[in-house]
């Protein structure tokens, strides 16, 4: 749904002190239910809206920091700053695409939507994004957390974007549970940035032996994320092959790490494919929604297919690779020892 909005700059006294308030008039189909969570799921404020009342809520005081609003089932995410907002216009709970609510008070939020609408074209383009995001010294910090937070599933599994964002902004404000996310990310992404050491799985191979990353120190060490059911991952699976028998020897150790649910979908696709290098299953499967499991949360990725290369000494020295990019990064590691 796209918010139409109309900003209203009003002068305040400087010994007035604003609370957040939502307050306002829509047009609705049906009595619909108005409230505003902050990024844990706790509730801020929240009403019922009736068709063409006036409605609001308390005031509360509330810091500078990206919420989600919820107008019945549908949800979008909005940066809100301790003063009063007043939404007007009409919502459509049964097509809330064909709603057109305008927003007054949220002008921090429309900084956030100028800059995200400048980032699409007919795709997203990262380097508009990065302009803003990674570069940008006059960025609020909650908008610049805000546009990591909103597209990561853009932004590839690397480490440094998240770190480069989160060291333009100071510690002394860091507190919105938005820059938090940034924080954790740069956590979890440090242990699977290039020249970090990569995490030590064990996993089941076709035998039903456990096979460990660590068996392989000594070697470089392919390893492929893949499912039965992800069509570009047996597409990746197979292209993998001319590589594999052009570049293989005894420095070198393919892995592929099914993430299916279904050990039986694993076993059967490997039966069909006889692939010549190490397969192994990862019981825990594919997450189901937005979530990761501990594989993905280890090497920071999200999507499959996903390969990365592991270098003689057990660290990552290539990541999200595909196509000859992964003949060009096993030769580049040959070549430097």
């Amino acid at each position: 749904m796209k918010f139409f909005v109309i900003i209203f700059f009003i002068l305040l006294a400087s010994s007035v002190s604003a609370q957040f308030s939502l307050k306002g008039k829509l047009r609705t189909l049906s009595p619909v239910s108005v409230k505003v969570t902050d990024l844990a799921g706790n509730v801020i404020a929240e009403c019922m809206v009736k068709n063409g009342e006036e409605f609001r809520t308390e005031p509360v005081h509330i810091r500078k920091d990206l919420y989600v609003f919820h107008f019945g089932e549908y949800t979008e995410n909005i940066i809100l700053t301790d003063n009063p907002v007043t939404l007007n216009g009409f919502f459509n709970d049964k097509e809330p695409g064909n709603s057109s609510m305008e927003f007054e008070g949220i002008d921090l939020h429309l900084q956030f939507l100028e800059i995200n609408e400048k980032c699409w074209g007919q795709m997203f383009d990262k380097d508009v994004f990065k302009s803003y995001a990674e570069e940008d010294q006059t960025l609020d910090p909650v908008v610049r957390a805000s546009l990591m937070y909103c597209r990561k599933i853009f932004l590839g599994h690397d480490y440094e974007p998240f770190k480069r964002v989160l060291d333009m902004i100071s510690e002394n404000e860091r507190d919105a549970q938005v820059v938090q996310f940034v924080i954790d990310e740069v956590t979890k992404r440090k242990s699977a940035a290039l020249g970090g050491e990569a995490y030590n799985f064990t996993f089941v191979d076709l035998e039903g032996k456990n096979v460990s990353l660590s068996d392989f120190r000594g070697k470089l060490v392919l390893i492929d994320f893949w499912a039965s059911w992800c069509g570009p991952c047996r597409r990746e699976m197979k292209s993998l092959l001319p590589i594999y028998q052009e570049l293989k020897g005894d420095d070198l150790v393919f892995i592929s790490i099914s993430l299916d649910d279904n050990e039986k979908d694993w076993r059967k696709l490997v039966e069909e494919e006889k692939l010549p290098w190490v397969m192994l299953w990862n019981k825990e499967g594919f997450p189901k929604g937005k979530g990761q499991n501990a594989i993905q949360k280890a090497y920071g990725f999200y999507q499959i297919p996903f390969i990365i290369l592991i270098d003689k000494d057990g660290k990552t020295i290539a990541r999200g690779l595909r196509g000859d990019k992964v003949r060009e990064a096993i030769e580049k590691a040959r070549n430097s020892h």
